[in-house]
């Protein structure tokens, strides 16, 4: 008999530990099915310009292609700063994310930011550019028609959003890597960001959770595309990311530009919002 209930007690433990493990199973699941349903209802609700990016600190949509000036606006293909100015100060003018237009340059950062609060949006933190980029084919050579414009191989410079049809990201945004710098919603300062010291100008070799180098090198790093860092460090830098049509390799993901003051407005820079 006491044989007989220690195999009893042995089966039963056995039954216990079974059922537990089902119901954690169970819980699992439907944690699962509820976050995926969470994530589905997340993508549903970005505008249809917008593409939907997860991440660590909360899921956003960012617009698919570099912005373009609106129909609405007095001046579609500004020359300078100025030009700008007047656009955002005319009430219908807004910035759009389509394909095949041409991306809106001459722009400062500080402009840039105006644009987007005007289109109910904002300019991107460096967390968020990097994880909308991430993906996004890095090549180091071999550049064609259909790659990321980084060697002047589109039929211009700078070329329509989405005229590199292999140039989207893991998330669906066209054209982070390349064609225009994009600025992004930071600076910074006396080469600090963020109140660590920035590394000299080089090729990356490490990076920070934001995608902001924080080790740089003479020579190129295969970790991290060949991509380059720009910098600066007198004075407040406006943060520009992904490099521009004539980078080739030392454009990327990883690739940033510290040179510019936030006040700067060229052809070789624009900007994409996120909300």
């Amino acid at each position: 008999m006491p044989a007989v209930k220690k195999a009893y007690k042995i089966k039963a433990r056995d039954v216990t530990i079974a059922v537990c493990a089902f119901l954690a199973t169970v819980i699992g699941i439907r944690a699962s099915d509820g976050l995926l349903s969470k994530n589905k209802d997340a993508i549903g609700a970005c505008p249809p310009e917008m593409a939907y990016v997860l991440s660590a600190e909360g899921g956003f949509c960012v617009d698919i292609y570099e912005n373009s000036l609106g129909p609405d606006c007095p001046f579609p293909s500004p020359n300078n700063q100025a030009e700008s100015r007047t656009n955002i100060e005319e009430e219908g003018c807004l910035p759009v994310s389509e394909k095949g237009r041409m991306p809106w340059v001459n722009i400062s950062q500080s402009q840039a930011s105006l644009a987007c609060r005007k289109a109910g949006k904002r300019l991107p933190a460096n967390s968020e550019w990097q994880a909308a980029a991430l993906g996004t084919p890095d090549k180091q050579s071999g550049w064609s028609g259909n790659d990321c414009q980084v060697n002047f191989n589109w039929e211009n410079q700078p070329g329509a959003a989405g005229a590199g049809k292999n140039c989207v990201s893991s998330s669906g945004a066209h054209d982070m890597i390349g064609n225009v710098w994009e600025w992004v919603d930071e600076t910074a300062s006396e080469g600090k960001y963020n109140g660590r010291e920035l590394p000299g100008q080089g090729y990356v070799a490490s990076a920070d959770e934001n995608g902001v180098a924080n080790l740089t090198s003479e020579d190129p790093d295969p970790n991290y595309y060949d991509d380059y860092f720009w910098i600066k460090k007198q004075g407040i830098r406006g943060v520009a990311r992904g490099g521009y049509w004539e980078n080739q390799s030392r454009a990327g993901q990883y690739s940033v530009y510290l040179v510019s003051l936030p006040s700067f407005a060229g052809i070789g820079v624009g900007f994409r919002c996120v909300k």
